[in-house]
């Protein structure tokens, strides 16, 4: 009788482990595209950084700060097998209404974010992932940038920079086939 409770847990135990990684997107099958992503253009505040693309996280926490209803995205500007880590130049922001946000755009301002509008999505390589929590999204970086560079190397496309918009229920990935430049926060033109 022990033993096969024993064994009933163990069974348990692993289907909720499996409902969980399944649930987090573990499994998901990464189904790239090329199309044109659901977004208009978008109004970001944002911070600019260079060095290591695992730095992005402590941006995100930040904006957190200001309010955990904001969606967020990040732009990665530089391949990381390419350019060395201390030379990775990215962007970290939030999607704000110009309007509705204007009090809280102010308060990031003082806190060295800037404003930046993203252009309307035209073609792009794309593709989602779940988006439930934190875990899904360490998921999401260990599997989606690496498919969607495999898809652009193969498919001998040019396509810059990555972007990752956070958008519950899902993860957007989105890779711009043209008008690269309009994508460029003032940082980088600057260069």
């Amino acid at each position: 009788m022990m033993i096969t409770t024993v064994i009933a847990m163990i069974v348990l135990i692993g289907l909720i482990v499996l409902w969980l990684l399944k649930t987090l997107g573990v499994f998901k099958t990464i189904s790239i595209q090329i199309t044109q992503p659901p977004f208009n253009q978008l109004t970001i505040v944002y911070k600019f950084q260079r060095g290591s693309y695992s730095k992005a996280g402590d941006i995100f926490n930040d904006i957190a700060k200001y309010s955990t209803s904001l969606d967020k995205l990040g732009i990665y500007y530089d391949h990381p097998k390419v350019v060395p880590v201390e030379k990775r130049r990215f962007a970290v922001g939030a999607i704000v209404d110009e309007i509705k946000d204007r009090e809280l755009i102010k308060q990031m301002e003082k806190n060295n974010y800037k404003v930046f509008k993203l252009p309307e999505f035209d073609r792009s390589v794309y593709t989602t992932f779940p988006f439930k929590n934190i875990l899904s999204i360490f998921i999401a970086v260990m599997k989606v940038p690496y498919r969607l560079g495999d898809y652009i190397q193969a498919k001998k496309i040019e396509a810059h920079p990555f972007l990752e918009i956070y958008k519950r229920p899902l993860i957007h990935f989105v890779v711009p086939l043209s008008d690269f430049d309009a994508y460029n926060v003032p940082e980088i033109n600057n260069e």
